[in-house]
């Protein structure tokens, strides 16, 4: 006879498959036998095996960004389950469902030193939506069906998604005593995210009509239908649109503009109107303008309810669904005077054409890297875009002529951890290339992402503008050359490492270019786990982006 922690782990799986859950990523180990066991003889989800916990993390983390869905995680006791922060932290404020499942030991092994055994209760803190801990004798299984709907629902329903944490102690035997149960569930219903329309919202939009308004976009998670929707409304109105890759805007027409960072400044084309929609803007120069732009209105549109702006200068928070709200206004605004976009359009391609300039259309430094693979990669082709420097080029160097695309970002807690693994998760769950924009310094915190991937099947092209360090710290303050910071040591780190021979240890495809034709054609033929390194100079390269900065008007 089956024992009763397998009744309870089998009915919880075929709860949460019910309720729309495909996706379960384990880690080998002991004391969560039953989970996995039971998870990967649930016929209605797929088992993804990480044998690293932290890639393990970022992997579900990028399955859930990608597909929209709420994702499992399933570990042992003790540091195991502590490796999953990272991840859960980022889930928690980028607004991403997983249902984290921890196994533990039972109570009256905790401080007995037992080994693997931590204090793992409410370990995840208030990054979390939901904490609950099973009981230890699993004698209602009612209580597990009910445990799976609940968690379901508090990942991935409502208006603030994110991770919850299920504690789960299991005494021994771990192993299954009898045939291992399947279930499916009659219960469940998949639970439906609820994105309210709020009409005052569409008053306090509607009474903006006719003024000369400006969108800014950060990273938001629209399918088309809602990208479509919010461009539409931008040409009804006749405001234009600044826009981050991850907003998954650019491309979609003439008022998202693209090289509108350089133009910011201008007093001729300061708004009436300051609409915030998605994220935080990625990039300085979005963010400082945000934060001094003397609109007299300024709408933060927030269906989270979070009100993430550290400036606080918004005179209203509206809280619908920026997609929902403002396709539902498109039809109801009045449109600003022609001038008004005419400018801001005329203005954007201009400055474009100044920083396409700078940035040459051969030797390969960063921003030119950027522009040549949005410009080269089929509009099927995601890109998850690392945090630090390569989601700003992706961002600032987003070249008229390419295709709207997918774009993910991390911009949760803007981490660089875990981006090839989040990769790896994308193209797992949709099924598609995904080509991953890394830093070098990035991809060195996630080598076991990049053993994973050539462990898979996932079509996953990771390219690394390796400039030996952390570049980005050349354009602080701190850079400024005193002798007593110790820039170098402390900052710029170079490691002088070259990516072909971990590559080739790895089992993973290898190209290394400098020169943009070449690059077009590696990534042309890559497939399955392919790594392209672009060796970057990096004092020639923090002259180009002093350049390009001194063209921000």
């Amino acid at each position: 006879m089956t024992d009763l922690a397998y009744q309870a782990t089998g009915r919880f799986w075929a709860e949460l498959a019910a309720c729309g859950m495909t996706d379960v990523v384990v880690s080998p180990g002991s004391r969560s036998t039953s989970l996995a066991v039971s998870a990967r003889n649930q016929e209605r989800l797929r088992v993804t095996v990480q044998l690293d916990e932290r890639v393990a993390g970022f992997c579900a983390l990028g399955m859930a960004k990608a597909s929209g869905r709420p994702v499992a995680l399933v570990c042992t006791s003790g540091t195991a389950a502590a490796n999953y922060l990272p991840a859960v932290v980022e889930a928690h404020h980028s607004g991403v469902p997983l249902v984290v499942c921890t196994a533990d030991r039972p109570p009256e092994l905790r401080d007995a030193g037992a080994g693997q055994t931590i204090d793992q209760v409410k370990l995840y803190g208030d990054h979390v939506r939901w904490y609950a801990e099973t009981p230890c004798d699993f004698d209602d299984p009612g209580y597990f069906t009910r445990l799976a709907v609940r968690a379901a629902t508090a990942a991935g329903a409502g208006p603030d998604p994110g991770p919850v944490h299920l504690n789960w102690p299991f005494r021994k035997p771990l192993e299954p005593q009898g045939p291992v149960p399947e279930f499916n569930s009659t219960v469940g219903r998949p639970p439906v995210p609820v994105r309210p329309l709020v009409e005052t919202d569409i008053e306090a939009l509607r009474g903006m009509a006719g003024r000369r308004g400006l969108i800014v976009a950060g990273a938001l998670d629209v399918d088309d239908a809602g990208a479509a929707a919010i461009v539409g409304f931008a040409e009804a109105a006749g405001w234009p649109v600044v826009a981050d890759a991850g907003s998954q805007l650019r491309g979609r027409g003439s008022l998202v503009l693209d090289g509108a960072e350089g133009v910011l400044g201008r007093a001729d084309l300061a708004p009436d109107v300051l609409v915030r929609i998605g994220g935080p803007p990625s990039n300085r120069a979005v963010i400082d303008f945000v934060d001094t732009c003397p609109a007299s209105d300024r709408l933060l549109m927030d269906p989270r309810r979070r009100w993430e702006d550290p400036s606080l200068g918004w005179t209203a928070a509206l809280a619908s669904d920026p997609a929902v709200l403002l396709g539902a206004a498109a039809g109801q605004m009045t449109s600003a005077e022609d001038a008004w976009a005419v400018d801001w359009i005329e203005a954007a391609a201009d400055a474009w054409d100044r920083t396409e300039a700078v940035l040459g259309s051969d030797d390969l430094l960063e921003p030119l890297l950027a522009a040549t693979l949005l410009r080269a990669l089929p509009s099927e082709v995601a890109v998850y875009a690392s945090s630090s420097m390569p989601v700003r080029d992706v961002t600032s160097f987003w070249p008229p002529d390419a295709l709207p695309r997918r774009v993910l970002v991390n911009r949760g807690a803007n981490g660089i951890d875990g981006v090839v693994s989040s990769a790896l998760g994308a193209s797992l769950a949709l099924g598609q290339p995904v080509v991953a924009l890394v830093g070098d310094v990035a991809l060195l915190h996630d080598i076991g992402g990049l053993l994973a991937t050539s462990l898979s099947d996932a079509d996953l092209t990771v390219v690394v503008p390796n400039n030996d360090g952390g570049g980005i710290f050349s354009l602080l303050p701190v850079a400024e050359g005193r002798s007593d910071i110790h820039f170098g040591e402390l900052f710029h780190t170079p490691h002088g490492v070259g990516f072909g021979k971990l590559a080739e240890g790895l089992g993973v495809n290898y190209h290394r270019t400098g020169r943009a034709d070449d690059l077009v054609q590696a990534i042309t033929k890559a497939s399955g786990a392919t790594l392209i390194e672009v060796p970057i100079d990096h004092g020639t390269a923090i002259k180009q982006r002093k350049q390009l900065a001194d063209l921000v008007e």
